[in-house]
């Protein structure tokens, strides 16, 4: 038949070109997945962060639940933001757990179905078209989609020479001086900032922010008038971390400051049920602001983020229990401990090197010294595939697929996102099926060994694991990283 389909607008072919994570996703249509009885040796996929680890306890809860509503409530329309009551037991979590400088009222929260679809909505009401967006990376790998698939702003990546110094408070000024840098350089380029996002924990490295750092960022962004945003959808989902990092701390915790320029109106948290609460089927996510503002610019497009009856009274009626709430979360992050340290216990006996990281569901693993196995290069804007992109489907041949970094804008190339929350045995597979790959490539005699420039590995992961520390950090490496950071830029631009 011959093809007479009308052609889609610029933007939507413009979106073709982005979401290489749709693409990959794509590539692993008619796989065969892992299942312990039927399928031993199929694929494990460990790139979504899905926590299977609280099953048990939202059975209970279900089965235990006193008063269930009518089917007939459930297929009503419902209030587009939801009924009262999810806005007062929102907040009241909130000023519980996220202990805010000033109390959060019910009309400083703006349910919607998600943060995804919130922070689309958010960046169409902080910035206009082919405005910026300043971005510390590695980052999350779908900010791209959210900020730049129908707002068409501009991720305007920072990146620090060693990435992982970002969360140490000793970095602070030489983290905000990337900050400053970054800033100029998107100026220069004709391109109007407009915020600063930030992921806390950071997906995917699994690290919080220290409260030092993010006053710091906070102040920046005041001097620069510059909304602060934070995605805090893993805020409960830490442990206390074996390497001493810091706990989380929420942006709305900071103290109003205009003499440092601090203004916590302009300091906006985004938190959902998919993370913490094992719930991402319910399709809730909350913008917490104290701005009227931006709330009332957002309300405005909230028909197209409707929520459900089902989802906002089921979330209400768990989390107004306070003391199954309480339960809840000491018991999850007790089992995300627990999980980790098995997982890393393994990465160590298996040789995997990682990054420590005490936040979130995932571990940083550094499979760079592999990367010399393949042909090409590492920049993602040049012809051909990286060789990390190789590196992925070498592993995906060898039963495993994980979230490539390049995805995050990493600037170290050849590290990937290990979700640890998979349920049973699958975790400690997937790091047995790493090491076997990483040894079949050493083993390939007949494939040609690469020159791999080892001053672009990072450094930091393999000292703290007790691996050979690749040399030290010198001028041309920070050249090189701020090279490939500008490539990254330009690939991201949105216009």
């Amino acid at each position: 038949m011959a093809n007479h389909s009308f052609p889609s607008s610029r933007r939507g072919n413009a979106n073709l070109s982005r979401g290489r994570l749709i693409d990959m996703k794509k590539e692993l249509q008619g796989k065969t997945y892992y299942d312990p009885v039927t399928n031993p040796s199929g694929l494990i996929d460990i790139s979504g962060a899905s926590n299977e680890g609280m099953r048990d306890f939202l059975e209970e809860f279900c089965k235990n639940k006193k008063q269930t509503p009518s089917i007939a409530e459930f297929l009503e329309y419902g209030g587009v933001t939801g009924p009262p009551e999810l806005q007062k037991a929102v907040s009241d979590l909130i000023n519980d757990w996220f202990h805010p400088s000033v109390p959060i009222e019910p009309e400083n929260i703006l349910p919607t179905n998600g943060v995804s679809s919130l922070l689309d909505m958010v960046a169409f009401n902080i910035a206009d078209a082919n405005e910026g967006v300043l971005v510390p990376t590695p980052m999350y790998s779908m900010f791209e989609q959210d900020l730049c698939s129908r707002a068409q702003l501009n991720i305007i990546p920072v990146t620090m020479s060693r990435p992982l110094d970002q969360f140490d408070a000793s970095h602070k000024k030489s983290f905000i001086e990337v900050f400053e840098r970054s800033l100029k350089s998107a100026q220069r380029s004709g391109i109007r900032v407009k915020a600063v996002l930030i992921c806390n924990p950071c997906n995917p490295v699994g690290r919080f922010y220290s409260r030092d750092t993010l006053m710091v960022i906070a102040s920046f962004c005041g001097k620069h008038g510059l909304h602060l945003v934070a995605d805090e959808i893993y805020a409960l989902s830490g442990f206390e971390s074996p390497d001493g990092f810091d706990n989380f701390t929420s942006v709305l915790s900071l103290q109003n400051d205009p003499k440092q320029g601090i203004l916590i109106q302009n300091i906006h948290s985004f938190y959902g049920a998919s993370k913490d609460w094992s719930m991402g089927g319910l399709r809730l996510g909350f913008l917490i602001t104290r701005n009227a503002e931006l709330w009332n610019t957002c309300r405005r497009l909230a028909l197209f983020t409707w929520v459900t009856p089902f989802s906002t009274s089921f979330f209400t009626d768990f989390i107004t229990d306070k003391e199954n709430t309480k339960k809840y979360i000491a018991l999850n992050q007790t089992r995300l401990r627990e999980k980790y340290l098995l997982t890393t216990a393994a990465m160590r006996e298996q040789k995997v090197p990682f990054h420590p990281a005490n936040g979130g569901l995932f571990i940083w693993v550094d499979l760079s010294r592999w990367l010399g196995y393949f042909p090409g290069n590492d920049n993602i804007t040049n012809p051909g595939e990286s060789r990390e992109t190789q590196l992925c489907r070498f592993l995906v041949e060898r039963g495993v697929y994980m979230r490539m970094g390049e995805l995050s804008l990493s600037s170290v190339p050849g590290h990937f996102r290990f979700v640890y929350t998979s349920p049973g045995d699958e975790g400690h597979i997937a790091v047995r099926r790493i090491r076997k790959a990483c040894i079949d490539l050493e083993s390939q005699n007949s494939m040609e060994k690469y020159s791999f420039d080892s001053e672009t590995a990072t450094q930091s992961s393999l000292q703290e694991e007790g691996y050979e520390s690749r040399g030290k950090e010198t001028g041309m490496k920070a050249l090189k990283i701020a090279r490939q950071a500008k490539a990254h830029w330009r690939r991201f631009l949105c216009m």
